[in-house]
């Protein structure tokens, strides 16, 4: 029976160098530098293409409410991202991996002349958000495989929640 016991995922103890607490610094650190690209990218989006904004401004709110999850449980408070996302570099993979991804240009069109063109470019950038979701949601789900047991369940909702995003997101793209 496991009443009264804890479990840790970790093989390391507490207070080693690669322990529990530096293995989740680093993934909560990683995890809010894909949430910060992910909010860029509906960002430019949300620019391009006023027609699905409303929509894709839901989605993105979601964005902000895990990277400040996420800032709670590494720090014990909040994380304002208002300041300077602008200026947020995109990593070329989420996570520090090197998956591509793609980028703010694949993401950015030039003001379209055609309603036709404008589809077009609206199917791209969607597609390409639901690329980003989707590799979100992948590393999401091996770094749960590595964290405290203690963080699971925060990371496993976001990785729901990025998971529906992509399925909503491919809605859209029909």
């Amino acid at each position: 029976m496991l009443a009264g016991r804890s479990w840790n995922r970790s093989a390391y103890g507490p207070g080693e160098p690669s322990g529990p607490d530096t293995v989740d610094s680093a993934l909560f650190e990683a995890a809010t530098r894909s949430e910060q690209g992910l909010l860029v990218a509906y960002d430019q989006a949300i620019r391009t293409h006023p027609a699905i904004a409303a929509t894709l401004t839901v989605l993105r709110a979601h964005h902000v409410e895990h990277v400040g999850r996420l800032g709670s449980a590494a720090t014990g408070g909040g994380l304002t991202i208002a300041s300077g996302l602008p200026g947020i570099p995109r990593a070329p993979g989420a996570f520090g991996s090197a998956t591509a991804r793609p980028t703010t240009a694949q993401l950015a069109t030039a003001d379209q002349a055609t309603p036709q063109r404008s589809a077009v470019s609206q199917q791209v950038t969607v597609a390409a958000l639901v690329q980003l979701e989707q590799q979100a949601a992948a590393l999401l789900r091996t770094r749960c495989l590595t964290a405290a047991a203690a963080v699971v369940p925060l990371l496993a909702s976001i990785h729901a929640a990025e998971l529906a995003h992509a399925d909503l997101l491919t809605q859209l793209a029909r």
